[in-house]
């Protein structure tokens, strides 16, 4: 065979390659997902992309000195991303539907060597487009969720909220353990427990320990509310866009 009719058949095959569909093995895909770190948008459709864009766009606003609008929240998000965590975002999720909840962050996955932690933070768009601004009312620090924010402003306060508490519960091994065992796993039991029994009275050790969790869920509540402030104070001295 000539050198030319050689280069000719390499040129086929190299053009037929790049032309043919090489899918990554599932494998190799669940590996590199199971690399990722930082906020993680997998889990967003194209139209929660753009909802999403949306928020990122606000965190992202900087003052003519460059210095972040929103610094409480930019913080957070700047932790988010070099935490070495991986946290995923969900616009959307059953849970939003049954709860009625403006938001949720739960730990996914405990790394007992504290390497890479995995939390989901559920903004739940619909039910916080619905929710009346304050709620409870103006608090004596004059604290009134939601109030006086345009659409994209409310969605970013709730994921100020769900950030405190990824950046709380992933502060150290201890607590993401405790708050693991104590919370996750706890409520997995009750939702057994009532799928296996139904209405059937609690049996008291498990009673116990839902009662150990609602305690830690109203420390872990107070400390997000006190960040949520902060972040509702930032949002709201700009006014609604």
């Amino acid at each position: 065979m000539s050198s030319r009719s050689k280069f000719a058949c390499v040129s086929c095959f190299l053009t037929a390659f790049a032309g043919a569909s090489h899918p990554i093995p599932a494998a190799a895909a669940d590996a590199a997902a199971a690399m990722k770190t930082g906020i993680v948008l997998d889990r967003l459709s194209q139209k929660e992309l753009r909802q999403w864009r949306s928020i990122e766009h606000l965190i992202r606003t900087s003052r003519p000195d460059g210095t972040f609008s929103y610094p409480t929240l930019s913080g957070l998000w700047e932790w988010a991303g070099h935490s070495g965590n991986a946290i995923y975002i969900e616009l959307s999720s059953p849970d939003c539907a049954a709860m009625g909840t403006a938001g949720k962050f739960l730990i996914e996955r405990f790394d007992p060597q504290a390497a890479r932690h995995v939390g989901v933070i559920r903004l739940c768009v619909g039910n916080i487009d619905r929710r009346a601004p304050g709620g409870g009312g103006t608090r004596a620090d004059g604290f009134v969720r939601l109030g006086g924010l345009g659409k994209t402003e409310r969605y970013a306060e709730v994921l100020g909220h769900e950030l405190a508490h990824a950046a709380y519960d992933f502060a150290s091994p201890e607590r993401a353990r405790m708050v693991h065992e104590r919370v996750e796993t706890v409520s997995a039991q009750f939702v057994a427990h009532r799928a296996e029994h139904g209405n059937m009275p609690l049996d008291p050790a498990l009673l116990q320990r839902l009662e150990e969790r609602d305690a830690l869920l109203e420390e872990l509540e107070a400390h997000a509310d006190s960040i949520e402030l902060l972040v509702w104070r930032e949002l709201a001295k700009r006014g609604p866009s």
